[in-house]
């Protein structure tokens, strides 16, 4: 959360790049991709991930995925 603060340029950044709760479909799809991906797991570091925002390191805290 201390690199987000001091590197990002996006809005979530000033937070430590924390997002909260979304859902699946909530998210630009390769956000939502690495994110809802069950083979991502909880406390793993996903990315690069490249958006129309630019580049992501994605880090999940939690998720409850739901088929």
């Amino acid at each position: 959360m201390a690199l987000a603060k001091q590197h990002s340029t996006c809005p979530s950044g000033k937070s430590g790049g924390t997002l909260g709760v979304f859902r699946r479909g909530q998210m630009v799809p390769p956000f939502d991709k690495a994110v809802f991906d069950k083979h991502n797991e909880v406390g793993q570091c996903i990315g690069p991930i490249q958006t129309n925002f630019g580049w992501h390191l994605i880090w999940i805290e939690d998720r409850q995925l739901v088929d």
